[in-house]
């Protein structure tokens, strides 16, 4: 009983200590991608607090800072949770570790006793040689064997059973000590959450005293994006005519092959650079400043440094270069049925009718001499219908 009771045990603490150190390291990786994002939201406000103007695009990048360091604390709330979780178990285990071994050596006090009134070589042998025959003898022989095998497992039960209640209350130690620094870095975040939107209500406040310039910015920006829209329209029409298909795109083979690939990649296409921070996201949603108005993104706008390459996000073929007075230059890509417009570029490598490879360098990002940093717009058409860029682009480690 106690050597089956000994191997339930150890199958549990295993078993548990295995998957709880899957989870924590699990929040631990999401902890350090979010550290580094939000370390990197930091690097390009520096380079903005060069500039003495304030910007939409800086209000942007610290509302991203800020969501950022509302899920750091989320995940720091989930670590806490986890680490209070094991201190429980921990302590249930080694009461119950305790109770068992204190029954293991009850039984084993009680054979030690049995084996102290039989402890003479000359009352076993005669107990062998009492049997009323041969083969009760021999039963009586492997009872002995077995009885001594049994204390010595009972014995190595007790050694095993005090080693594992050792080793439970080192790590009980270890995780208190661990909870007492992740409730002082939560606060630590807490009151940086804090300071940080307080600097964003006065950026907003800020912000709101150029009501006129914002509402004339958000025209000009709103016409832009009908301009490169209308360009975008205008060549899917163009490549279904050329298809000679009735309001969808007729693929070769080999145009059919990438489509399909491209649409089995969503979720996992890499960025169109290296680094960067989405400042704002797709559709419909309020304007940052102005009370009451929405603006609509066709795609997503990215925040990245003075200067960044920009790149495709799958193989395919250069189809359209254009130059819009206000958004600099723009490059299409198609991949099947689908097509990715990169678009505020300062410089384009490549031409119409070009192949490319994934993640081959196609631009530079444009920068914003007010600003200091590189910003650029990235959308995903379906022959004529917008796509959540964020859907498809792989998370960011």
């Amino acid at each position: 009983m106690a050597l089956r009771l000994f191997i339930v045990i150890l199958f549990f603490v295993s078993s548990g200590f295995t998957l709880f150190a899957q989870q924590r390291s699990e929040l631990e990786q999401k902890r350090r991608s979010l550290i580094k994002e939000i370390q990197y939201t930091n690097d390009l406000l520096k380079q903005n607090r060069q500039k003495k103007n304030l910007t939409l695009n800086q209000l942007a990048i610290i509302n991203k800072k800020v969501n950022l360091r509302k899920q750091l604390i989320y995940q720091i709330e989930n670590d806490l949770t986890s680490i209070n979780q094991q201190i429980l178990e921990n302590q249930i285990l080694i009461e119950s570790l305790k109770n068992d071994l204190e029954e293991i050596k009850e039984e084993y006090a009680k054979l030690i006793y049995y084996a102290y009134k039989n402890k003479s070589s000359y009352d076993r042998v005669m107990f062998i040689f009492s049997a009323e025959d041969f083969n009760q003898a021999y039963r009586r022989l492997k009872y002995l064997q077995h009885y001594n095998r049994y204390r010595r497992k009972q014995a190595e039960s007790i050694a095993a059973t005090q080693l594992i209640i050792e080793d439970k209350i080192a790590e009980l130690s270890s995780a208190k000590t661990e909870k007492t620094e992740i409730l002082s870095n939560r606060q630590k975040e807490r009151d940086i959450l804090n300071s940080e939107r307080t600097n964003q209500k006065k950026v907003v406040q800020s912000l709101s005293a150029k009501e006129k310039q914002l509402k004339k910015d958000l025209e000009l920006k709103q016409k832009l994006a009908e301009e490169l829209q209308n360009q975008i329209q205008k060549l899917i029409a163009e490549e279904i005519a050329r298809s000679k298909k009735n309001n969808s795109f007729a693929l070769t083979p080999e145009e059919k092959l990438i489509d399909d690939n491209f649409a089995s990649n969503k979720s996992r296409l890499p960025w169109p650079i290296a680094r960067g921070v989405i400042t704002e996201k797709f559709g419909v949603h309020p304007h940052p400043v102005l009370k009451g108005i929405k603006v609509n993104n066709d795609g997503v706008d990215i925040s990245t440094n003075a200067g960044e390459v920009v790149r495709s996000v799958f193989k395919g073929e250069v189809r359209k270069i254009f130059k819009i007075s206000g958004l600099n230059k723009t490059c299409i890509i198609r991949h099947g049925k689908y097509m990715t417009v990169y678009s505020n570029l300062d410089e384009v490598f490549v031409k119409v009718g070009e192949k490319v490879e994934s993640k081959q360098t196609i631009g530079i990002v444009h920068t914003d001499k007010e600003e200091g940093i590189g910003t650029f717009k990235f959308q995903v058409w379906r022959e004529f219908e917008k796509m959540n860029p964020e859907e498809w682009l792989a998370k960011q480690r």
